[in-house]
């Protein structure tokens, strides 16, 4: 969503014929429609558990199976459904391409999780490794894909930066009017994202791990300074490891034990539409468009590299560790000042058990999203007009350097945290959930976690 890299000029021009339609529909019930449950138990608190997982996104999920393979007994409990939340709500991209040196050894070697994940989890995921393209059309933008490649072939990445022509022969229907480039991944990849996280719950669910919908966490107990187990709407439960995985609520749990996790919430916007009667081929980003190609021909089209910061209370709180991550994405952040931040105020969000809290449905930006669309008609000519038939939003929560938080909370031994992965949780939810297994029951991870600890806001 909002990354490192040097903002480029969005491209302009197309009109609104290419946006025949976009039905506004409730993201909840969309969801509800589309992500694959199953038998899911919705028991009573189980009294003692190995593990706690909190939070029923991919993160969460991708843990409790992980943990599960392991002989653990282990609890997840998600206040609304799985993959309710920004886990389903992503535009279902795996990539590798310009991540930051700290976490791109552990990003390749999820990405070689991805590849046989379907199997593992006995799944239909719809990955596709089609590969990544970021087009650069400012020589501002190409330099810096062209600095960023020795970073990916000192971890052994198949990345370069491809000519006009090479691209047009890899996207015959793409016009490539104005390209000065493309960063090229091949081993990219998408995925669904209401199919991932429910396959995680459903293969743990097989391992013996329980999944609790619709039951929050209130509160993480510690006894002798060190994680005991959590209280949830429905009574306690006993544990000497706790994973809080709670996505954007990760920080109002852990305020709770002194613990310092500023982050913000950041809203993107994404939209489905109808076949549009060509093969794109590949994963493609660019100015404010982003897409790739449903197994049907339609399109997920998310508005790329933008996002909108609502703000709220924690803005305030937090606002001067992000001066940095503002500045430098101040082309590609916007902020508004609306009905959160109000219903912050009155305490909405202090009270997680209620009930428009079980699955936070934030309003797309359906203007960002039509600028989305346009852009693609300009560069995709050849494609049927755009019809969008859904729009949704998520929150993602971000982190002052962008980077996420994975390990054991500081001073707490026993509480572990997995959050604030920047607009990434998608693609590195699966290694995460083996590095915290193996941080668990090993006690170490074969990965240099430094960058990541959660002390480094403590």
């Amino acid at each position: 969503m909002i990354s490192a890299e040097p903002s480029s000029t969005c491209r302009s021009g197309g009109s609104s014929r290419h946006l025949k339609r976009a039905s506004s529909i409730s993201t909840i019930e969309a969801f509800q429609e589309s992500v694959e449950h199953g038998e899911i138990s919705l028991n009573d608190c189980p009294g003692k558990a190995d593990a706690v997982v909190i939070g029923g996104g991919i993160v969460g999920t991708a843990t409790a199976w992980n943990l599960a393979k392991r002989g653990k007994r282990v609890i997840l409990y998600e206040k609304g459904s799985v993959a309710g939340e920004q886990s389903g709500r992503n535009w279902g991209s795996i990539r590798s391409q310009r991540r930051p040196p700290e976490e791109l050894p552990l990003m390749l070697e999820g990405i070689r999780i991805w590849e046989t994940l379907e199997t593992q989890l006995e799944a239909t995921l719809d990955w596709r490794q089609q590969g990544h393209m970021r087009f650069c059309y400012d020589r501002k933008l190409l330099e810096w894909a062209e600095e960023w490649i020795p970073v990916g072939r000192e971890n052994g990445l198949d990345t370069r930066v491809l000519t006009p022509g090479e691209c047009r022969k890899l996207l015959p229907h793409y016009s490539a009017k104005g390209l000065l480039g493309a960063l090229y991944t091949s081993t990219d990849g998408c995925a669904e994202p209401q199919k991932v996280a429910p396959a995680f719950a459903q293969s743990a669910r097989r391992l013996s791990a329980e999944i609790v919908e619709q039951c929050a966490v209130l509160e993480i107990l510690t006894e002798n300074g060190s994680a005991s187990g959590v209280v949830t709407e429905r009574g306690e439960t006993r544990a000497d490891v706790v994973i809080c995985a709670g996505g954007a609520w990760t920080g109002r749990l852990l305020k709770q034990l002194g613990i310092r996790h500023p982050s913000l919430w950041i809203r993107g916007s994404a939209a489905r539409t109808a076949p549009v009667g060509i093969d794109m081929r590949k994963l493609v980003t660019w100015g404010r468009c982003a897409c790739r190609q449903r197994p049907d021909g339609s399109l997920t089209l998310a508005v790329a590299e933008h996002g909108c910061h609502d703000v709220m209370l924690d803005s305030l709180r937090y606002g001067a560790s992000y001066m940095k991550l503002a500045w430098n994405n101040r082309n590609l952040l916007r902020f508004s000042l609306g009905r959160p931040f109000f219903d912050d105020l009155s305490g909405r969000f202090a009270n997680i058990e209620r009930a428009d809290n079980r699955s936070l449905d934030p309003v797309p930006d359906r203007a960002a999203l039509e600028r989305a669309a346009k852009a693609y008609a300009i560069e995709y000519p050849s494609a049927k007009p755009l019809v969008l038939t859904r729009t949704w939003a998520g929150w993602i929560d971000y982190m002052p350097d962008a980077l996420p938080v994975l390990g054991e909370a500081p001073g707490i031994p026993g509480l572990f945290i997995g959050a604030g992965f920047s607009g990434n949780g998608f693609g590195m939810g699966p290694v995460s959930g083996k590095v915290l297994a193996d941080l668990i029951c090993n006690g170490r991870s074969e990965h240099d976690l430094r960058a990541l600890n959660p002390s480094r806001f403590n």
